[in-house]
């Protein structure tokens, strides 16, 4: 049968939230004539769920929430089966934070390894072989030019300042944002300075692997990896700085005026639109054992340990409760031969054919979203990626998708936001 477009407003029993619909509520409102309804019912997809997919098929014409707040906190190289799917191991992660926000079961990466995967989150940039290689090396990027959606042609790490980041459009559009990264600065001689650090270009990378007190990873900070940012030395130092301390103590030798998550979230006005954070490279999960700080009972534990800490802190501040939401996920699956697959119309850029090195994407990973927006216990199975991340946090602020955001089949949507 073909369907066809009708506008009305359907009653608001069982779409998403109240009991299933069955095929006795069908008969009965044929009986009083509602044939047209009932028909566009039957047809609607995921008609009677319980969990949000069944809204999903709105989101074409669905207006976010007013958020004006988002943090993102990423965690490292963990399948869904071993996060999500197995509560026990991280019980905080996944059944706390899942309790009071939306779990999102299909959510992906977007490639292999790590780099690539910030990358696209903050600019929509497909992979390419060097960032795939986790830039040992902090090369600049070769490019010959630019394709669609929005894609540099060529390979390399550092991003000329002609391709645009997601900082840069809210910058652009009088938004503000901050990167907050755990442990840069501890050891500013490896780490190349205690804000906006990172290789000098052309440079080998010496924070690829963590030292006593030091777990700061360059390549999990995505913001120095364009010359749009690390280009204007001022802009940079003074938006990716330390995470800090919970009570606002940062390395020695920051530059004045510098302040942490702890200190910025103390009121809204001095709390960024996007605060992106990244764990150092324990308490992400990706180091098990741990080499700059002792370790936990496992890598789950370590990361349920920060989240822990920070969690609470970000949720309790004025700007959450205001309009905020929280996204936590991780940047890839346990690798290229645990799992690569993809979802929500991702293709490969024009510099790698796999972007997940042995298949299209970087596995499925989950997230957990918190919000005053989000109704608690909320479960969606509606698919999502890296770039939809990209393409919901500019539809929030009223900006333009950036490259494969432009492509990317889904945003979140009511089944998500379902406060």
């Amino acid at each position: 049968m073909r369907r066809v477009a009708l506008s009305f407003r359907a009653p608001s029993v069982a779409w998403n939230r109240g009991p299933a619909l069955c095929l006795s509520d069908v008969m009965r409102w044929l009986s009083r004539g509602g044939a047209v309804l009932a028909g566009l019912l039957l047809l609607a997809p995921g008609v009677g769920a319980r969990s949000g997919a069944g809204r999903a098929g709105s989101q074409a014409t669905f207006t976010p929430p007013p958020i004006r707040h988002v943090f993102v906190i990423m965690l490292e190289n963990k399948d869904y089966a071993a996060t999500f799917g197995d509560p026990g191991a991280d019980p905080y992660l996944a059944r706390t934070l899942v309790s009071e926000g939306a779990l999102l079961t299909r959510y992906y990466a977007t490639g292999h390894e790590s780099n690539d995967n910030y990358v696209s989150f903050i600019s929509g940039q497909a992979p390419n072989p060097a960032n795939q290689a986790d830039c040992q090396y902090f090369t600049p990027f070769s490019d010959t030019g630019t394709v669609y959606p929005g894609q540099a042609v060529g390979d390399g790490c550092v991003f000329p300042g002609q391709v645009p980041t997601l900082a840069n459009q809210l910058t652009s559009h009088g938004f503000t944002w901050k990167g907050y990264m755990q442990d840069m600065g501890n050891d500013s001689t490896r780490d190349h300075g205690t804000v906006c650090a990172h290789p000098a270009l052309g440079a080998k990378d010496d924070t690829q692997a963590a030292v006593p007190g030091d777990g700061y990873a360059t390549r999990h900070d995505p913001f120095v990896y364009f010359e749009s940012i690390i280009g204007h030395p001022a802009y940079c130092d003074s938006r990716v700085v330390p995470l800090g301390s919970t009570t606002g103590a940062l390395p020695k030798g920051v530059p004045p005026g510098t302040t942490g998550l702890a200190t910025d979230l103390r009121s809204a006005s001095t709390t960024p639109n996007l605060a992106f954070i990244v764990p150092n490279l324990c308490y992400d999960g990706h180091d098990y054992p741990c080499k700059n700080q002792p370790s936990g009972s496992s890598a789950l534990a370590d990361i349920d340990a920060f989240l822990k800490t920070w969690v609470p802190l970000i949720t309790g501040s004025p700007a959450f409760k205001r309009n905020g939401l929280l996204e936590i996920t991780f940047d890839e699956s346990a690798g290229p031969k645990s799992d690569s697959s993809a979802c929500c119309n991702e293709t490969p850029g024009p510099n790698s054919p796999l972007p997940g090195i042995d298949g299209p994407g970087g596995g499925r990973v989950g997230a957990v979203l918190l919000s005053p927006f989000i109704k608690p216990g909320t479960v969606t199975t509606r698919a999502y990626n890296h770039y939809s991340s990209l393409a919901s946090v500019e539809q929030l602020f009223g900006l333009p998708a950036l490259g494969m955001a432009r492509t990317v089949s889904t945003r979140f949507g009511p089944d998500v936001y379902t406060n």
